[in-house]
């Protein structure tokens, strides 16, 4: 605004300025027309020929490009003895002007041109004591009320144009500065809302960028302060689950010590007499106390969650792992009317793993697609080796095999997807959550990786990656 005041007062100058130098031309050069005019009717009035009208015709032609229409010489008795004009030659002046041309006043104005005012100018002429005449002027000048009221209207027009200029300047700078920060009240609302990903463009360089960048600096530290509050409220939940869970876990080992020392007890003491029932006993009594041992270590691995494994690693090989693990569980399958299909590729290479550790990421991933089919469905187990130049020339594995569990269950929620790996983080009426979470943590101890995949109503698909070959010494 204050250089909008300043522009303004420029242009009031400038217009003020130029119009006053009009006007003093103007007079100037009426008052030197005047003064010749004068000049010329004295020297015509006081000489001592007789005076010639073609004289002053000739010279109001000269004139009257400067406003002087006519030049009369007028004797004692107000009668016109000699005019630039033949008409007025003997004419008497109009008594009821005569107050008027004696004190050489303006007289009675006429129609002149567009902008323009005649004029008729009567002067005594005194010669020693004794008057000899008057000099009457006619002269068409410039209306100079209407010159006034144009450079009013030009100052006027000036001023409108530069507050319309500074009104629209004013309105895109409001426009340019209120965008951003409406931008910045509709990110804050969002912020307020909870969504702390929300950040603002920081590319300028005026005060709304400085704005910008503060307020994404402020959003980041409110973001870091969530993600550690939300770790100091997992990290209390988990430990007072843990507790929990750390005295269900050491009370279901004595109920597993004293079912190991029964089975065997049985298997030692009261073995069937026929050799075919002998062999079939003996198969099951050893598969009862594979479980129990395998039960016992996964109660281990449980107390010893988020610590490194001990892994005792050796060779073994994938589809002979997957066997065992889905003839453990091909009763629970047949009783709930799921069916399981096996497809391993031939010449799957053997992989360096600790084999019950393995064993329980496998039959994790078997009973999870069973509780995903209460009402039936179908397992399809399949395994197959993956080329890669993974690590060549430093003696790391150089490919891997790849096992995938897919089921036709109910799938799962999308928004629960990223969230499976987590430990005690579970949709299911019964378990605490960390099956999958020690299933990703044994797999990646062995330097795999293992992704999950789901629709919801589709089913589940299962895919983990082994490195091949001994692991780096």
């Amino acid at each position: 605004m204050f250089g909008l005041l300043l522009l303004v007062l420029a242009i009031l100058f400038g217009l003020y300025w130029r119009a006053e130098r009009q006007l003093i031309s103007q007079v100037e050069r009426h008052t030197t027309d005047l003064s010749t005019a004068i000049q010329i009717s004295v020297e015509q009035l006081t000489s001592k020929g007789r005076t010639s009208e073609a004289r002053l015709q000739d010279y109001v032609q000269r004139l009257q490009q400067r406003g002087v229409r006519e030049i009369s010489i007028v004797s004692n008795e107000e009668e016109v003895i000699a005019s630039s004009n033949p008409r007025r030659v003997g004419v008497r002046v109009d008594p009821k002007r005569k107050d008027i041309l004696i004190t050489a006043r303006l007289g009675e104005e006429t129609a002149g041109g567009v902008g323009q005012t005649t004029y008729n100018l009567l002067l005594p002429i005194v010669v020693g004591n004794q008057r000899s005449g008057y000099i009457l002027i006619s002269m068409i000048l410039d209306n100079f009320a209407e010159i006034a009221r144009a450079n009013f209207l030009k100052r006027l027009a000036g001023t409108v144009l530069i507050f319309a200029f500074g009104i629209g300047g004013a309105v895109v700078l409001a426009w340019t500065y209120t965008k951003p920060i409406s931008q910045v009240v509709a990110v804050a609302r969002r912020v307020a809302q909870g969504k702390l990903d929300e950040r603002l463009p920081a590319n300028r360089r005026d005060e709304i960028g400085e704005l910008n960048r503060s307020f994404n600096e402020m959003v980041e530290r409110l973001k870091e302060r969530a993600e550690l509050e939300a770790r100091l409220h997992q990290a209390e939940r988990l430990s007072a689950i843990a507790h929990l869970a750390s005295g269900i876990a050491h009370e279901v080992r004595n109920p597993l010590s004293t079912i190991s020392m029964t089975v065997g007890h049985l298997r030692a003491h009261f073995p069937p007499p026929a050799p075919a029932e002998r062999e079939e006993f003996d198969r099951l009594t050893s598969m009862v106390m594979e479980e129990i041992r395998r039960l016992d270590d996964m109660i281990r691995s449980f107390l010893k969650y988020g610590k490194p494994l001990n892994l005792t690693r050796q060779a073994a090989d994938i589809g002979t792992l997957l066997d065992e693990v889905l003839d453990v569980a091909a009763q629970r399958a047949a009783a709930e009317s799921i069916s399981v299909t096996r497809d391993y590729a031939d010449g799957l290479p053997r992989v360096w793993v600790d084999v019950p550790h393995l064993k329980t990421c496998f039959m994790n991933l078997v009973l999870n697609a069973f509780q995903a089919m209460s009402g039936g469905g179908a397992l399809q187990v399949g395994a197959m080796a993956l080329a890669g130049p993974e690590g060549q020339g430093d003696g790391a594995p150089t490919g891997r095999v790849e096992i995938r569990f897919q089921d036709t269950g109910t799938g799962i929620a999308p928004e629960d997807l990223p969230k499976v790996f987590e430990p005690y983080f579970t949709t299911k009426e019964v378990g605490i959550g960390l099956g999958l979470a020690l299933t990703k943590q044994i797999v990646e101890e062995h330097g795999g990786r293992i992704e999950i995949s789901s629709e919801l109503g589709q089913g589940t698909l299962v895919r983990l990656q082994l490195p091949v070959g001994a692991p780096k010494a």
